[in-house]
């Protein structure tokens, strides 16, 4: 019985004034808004650390020549995944003049 006079109580609910809709309406935009800003901001903040490194891709290049050369102590196929998700490439093949962010 209860719940029932919870929910007719709930369904009375008149605005009676408008500002105070507006200005409820409004802090939980903000509020929304900026939480959302913050996930973002955290996140475009715990990528790798270091600066990024700008190619143009050239006649013959590929990811696993590219690998061996900017980074000979690691596992290529790591370092490829890794070009491959930072540049949001559809697939391994370049292109000549294709440029790319190198971690």
């Amino acid at each position: 019985m209860e719940a029932g006079r919870k929910m007719t109580a709930i369904t009375k609910y008149r605005v009676t004034n408008p500002r105070k809709l507006f200005r409820g309406l409004a802090i939980v935009v903000l509020t929304a808004g900026f939480a959302a800003s913050s996930i973002t901001g955290s996140m475009a903040g715990s990528g790798a650390t270091g600066e990024l490194e700008f190619i143009t891709v050239a006649m013959g290049d590929s990811l696993w020549a590219l690998a061996s050369e900017y980074s000979p102590k690691t596992d290529p196929r790591d370092w490829i995944s890794e070009v491959v998700l930072l540049n949001e490439l559809e697939s391994v093949n370049l292109e000549p003049g294709q440029r790319i962010a190198l971690p």
